[in-house]
């Protein structure tokens, strides 16, 4: 008998665990199930819309700077330390300025000396020319040899090309002097200063860098298989982000010669639009691509639901739910990928209440 108490209280005991299980999992609650219901079509009373393809203009942006056309690295010429610039980057300067003045002494002291020795086969050559004439006048009167003769005439002429070669070396050193004054060969602005005074400037080392403002261009490497469509003088328009502004440019240079690598070719462009534009500046070629066939919807029908995107579609005789793939903003339609087919209904007023 007592064997048989401890059974019943037992399995009272487990039916009061299951009954518990049972409650804590909500099976005695009024709630409904888990799922979303979907309502009839026929008590939707907003507006419905067919789907259809539309054109969509794509472009393909292509990343590109801003070059100078036209800029140049500026050097000496000749071996000097240099004395003083009148530029630092950023100042703007006009052609024929004097940039630098390296140290003159030197060339100074190479001008006098030349100057000195003309001076002095001058001097030679005028008494060379009297001699000359006297021994020419006696020679004629049979009064000297024709030895004689011939040494005046070769004295004189050893002199005169003398001073044919001093004059040609006094030109070299006022060249050379004058080239200790290094002026802006185009009107621009300084880029970079490479040297300070005190430094030795020596042939082709550079002294200054600065580029035209007023000659800007912008280059792009575009895929070779858009590349070869486009023409010198075809008309596109390219973005500055850093100056949030878009211009239209002309393709003036199509480089002929693609890169192996990238599979890519360099088209430079021109603008008439200069202001704010400098050597660096980032900015992006829109190439207009083949048109293709899409969905667009308004913005405002696409419900967000966390990371996913949906419609309410009128499906049979209900409006369900579909997810979709977004793509693009196009103009003020929103681009949709997948999930929309030509031919579906679209529930555009509906709200899941």
């Amino acid at each position: 008998m007592q064997g048989k108490s401890k059974l019943i209280g037992s399995i009272i005991a487990l039916m009061v665990i299951i009954v518990a299980v049972l409650y804590m999992a909500g099976s005695f609650s009024d709630k409904q199930a888990p799922g979303i219901k979907n309502p009839a079509a026929s008590e939707y009373t907003g507006q419905l819309l067919t789907v259809t393809l539309a054109d969509i203009a794509r472009d393909e942006i292509v990343p590109g700077t801003v070059i100078a056309k036209q800029n140049t690295q500026i050097s000496s010429r000749v071996m000097a330390q240099v004395e003083r610039l009148n530029a630092r980057a950023g100042d703007t300067v006009r052609q024929g300025d004097v940039l630098i003045t390296l140290q003159q002494d030197d060339f100074k002291a190479q001008l006098a000396q030349s100057d000195a020795q003309i001076n002095a086969i001058n001097a030679s050559l005028t008494q060379a020319e009297k001699q000359l004439k006297r021994v020419n006048d006696l020679f004629k009167q049979g009064l000297v040899s024709v030895s004689d003769y011939d040494d005046a005439k070769a004295r004189f002429d050893n002199l005169s090309a003398n001073l044919a070669i001093a004059k040609q070396q006094q030109t070299q050193a006022q060249v050379a002097l004058s080239f200790t004054k290094i002026k802006a060969p185009i009107s621009g602005v300084v880029v970079e200063r490479f040297a300070e005074p005190g430094d030795t400037a020596t042939p082709g080392k550079p002294l200054l860098a600065l580029y035209n403002p007023q000659q800007l261009q912008l280059a792009f490497n575009v895929r070779e298989q858009q590349a070869i469509k486009l023409a010198v003088g075809q008309t596109l328009t390219v973005t500055l982000p850093a100056l949030s502004t878009s211009m239209s440019a002309t393709v003036t240079e199509i480089v002929p010669v693609a890169d192996s690598a990238a599979r890519s070719m360099e088209i430079r462009l021109e603008t008439q639009a200069q202001i704010g534009l400098m050597p660096g500046l980032y900015a992006q070629l829109r190439l207009p691509l083949v048109t293709a066939k899409g969905v667009l919807i308004d913005p405002s029908w696409v419900h967000q639901y966390g990371q996913l995107s949906m419609v309410y579609v009128k499906e049979g005789g209900h409006i369900v739910r579909r997810y979709v793939r977004l793509g693009e903003m196009v103009g003020n339609k929103q681009h949709i990928v997948a999930g929309l087919t030509p031919g579906d209904v679209l529930a555009v007023d509906f709200e899941l209440k």
